[in-house]
């Protein structure tokens, strides 16, 4: 659906914490992430501990009818969204199982919680996205 594509188009301020339960370590992420009609790109950088790295991640879209695709960089599936305020979505990759929750807050904010658990991943994130003009 176009309408909802054009919905995220521009750019947007990222902050995200991470809680790797096999580890015991919190993460977090700063960043901007900028928005198409065709994909979603982010960077920023990721702290853990007192350590700093550039974090990156990069996603293509596909608007359809009523919902988005959003597909990895090299176009392999990953979710779709739909245009409700709230949603959940699920992604097997491999042997890790990825639940995300969707939290749309008008056309400025939005949210995302992820619990990711599998043989060698088990962590929760939440992610928090406020529009900025670019």
């Amino acid at each position: 659906m176009k309408a909802m594509a054009d919905h995220f188009v521009g750019g947007w301020k990222v902050r995200r914490t991470m809680i790797d339960f096999l580890t015991g370590a919190t993460h977090r992420f700063a960043g901007d992430a900028v928005v198409t009609e065709n994909a979603f790109t982010e960077h920023g950088l990721m702290r853990i501990g007192a350590h700093e790295m550039p974090a990156s991640r990069r996603y293509r879209l596909e608007p359809g009818e009523g919902s988005m695709r959003i597909l990895h960089a090299d176009g392999r599936d990953f979710i779709e969204i739909g245009p409700e305020a709230a949603q959940t979505v699920r992604h097997l990759c491999g042997a890790d199982l990825y639940v995300g929750r969707f939290f749309f807050r008008g056309a400025d904010e939005w949210a995302e919680a992820w619990r990711v658990k599998g043989p060698r991943k088990n962590y929760a994130s939440v992610g928090w996205f406020q529009r900025f003009n670019v």
